[in-house]
């Protein structure tokens, strides 16, 4: 089986099409931030930012537990209680907050359209933070949280989402990412779901702890539910993203983690970055035999490295001169 895996994918449709008509594969994985912002217009993208961590930042001092959609609504429903100022906030905050969501959802209509035009093989795709639930959109056939799909004799089961709040997104239509400390007991929902399934490729957006999860200056910020069922199980490949950062591949016993970082470009905390990366995943007898690392720029499509998974570990080799990815660093001892 050959798998064409890419994550934050965010708004990169000129770049989807191109992955979807220049490559063949069995499968095509999409594993979150399929969308990068909710407006086309970046004046209300200011705006709906600005009035969503206002509310989040009255919330957290009034020790109110609501997302700041429901806040704007009790501002709305109780007008006595609060500011003509607020009321008029909540008003503006409802109506781009629907605006969003209408307009996330067409995107996603977008994709789901260039998906049907061009793509020859079966497309599965989580939700990421940047994303709503997919269940709400044209993708929701596609849609592989909390559910399974089986495939050439594979099990593949994926948990999207991530455990942060994402500006700019409708929050209360966003997936949430069922995983806390309560009463010194830890609950997990992604790792329950995966313990239940037991699928032979675990397809999440939010990485396992201590695995491709490291952003510079912060530290490790993966799944640790994910993590403790990975202990002690085994799949054949874990496929993560979220953390552009820790682009790389590992091999723990039998099983390969693999972010091979954003396809869309975007914004962060470590500055502008470009993507265009994504990954060829090789599969036989439930085992990971091959995984290349390709990039797609203006003009091009070039693979960067391959990495064979053989009986001594992964061993990787770089088959373009100018790449910007050390292969080093990029394949983990």
């Amino acid at each position: 089986m050959k798998i064409i895996y890419l994550t934050d994918i965010h708004d990169g449709l000129p770049g989807l099409k191109r992955i979807l008509t220049e490559t063949e594969a069995d499968l095509y994985l999409f594993s979150g931030d399929i969308i990068y912002k909710a407006f086309f217009n970046e004046n209300r993208i200011i705006d709906f930012c600005g009035l969503q961590e206002d509310f989040y930042a009255m919330m957290n001092s009034g020790n109110e537990e609501l997302k700041p959609f429901d806040f704007a609504t009790k501002i709305i429903r109780f007008p006595n209680k609060y500011t003509k100022e607020l009321f008029d906030k909540a008003i503006q905050y409802r109506d781009l907050f629907q605006r969003a969501a209408k307009t996330m959802k067409e995107k996603y209509a977008l994709i789901e359209a260039l998906i049907q035009k061009y793509s020859k093989s079966p497309v599965l795709t989580l939700p990421g933070n940047y994303d709503i639930d997919l269940q709400y959109t044209a993708l929701y056939e596609r849609d592989l949280h909390r559910k399974s799909f089986d495939l050439l004799g594979l099990k593949f089961s994926g948990y999207g989402g991530a455990p942060i709040p994402t500006s700019g997104i409708p929050e209360k239509l966003a997936v949430v990412f069922h995983e806390y400390l309560k009463n010194g007991k830890n609950y997990s929902e992604p790792g329950d779901f995966f313990e239940e399934e037991k699928p032979d490729i675990c397809v999440i957006h939010n990485p396992a702890y201590g695995y491709l999860d490291k952003i510079p200056g912060i530290g490790h910020v993966g799944s640790q539910g994910i993590r403790n069922y990975l202990e002690d199980n085994e799949p054949a490949l874990v496929v993560s993203g979220h953390v552009h950062e820790d682009q790389g591949i590992i091999r723990k016993k039998n099983t390969i983690f693999l972010n091979p970082s954003n396809f869309g470009a975007v914004d962060s905390i470590a500055g502008f970055q470009y993507g265009g990366y994504y990954a060829e995943v090789l599969i036989e007898n439930k085992r990971v035999r091959q995984v290349n690392l390709n990039r797609m720029r203006e003009g091009e499509n070039i693979c960067l490295m391959n990495i064979s998974n053989d009986e001594e570990g992964l061993v990787g080799k770089n088959l373009h001169p100018d790449s910007d990815v050390d292969i080093e660093s990029f394949v983990r001892k």
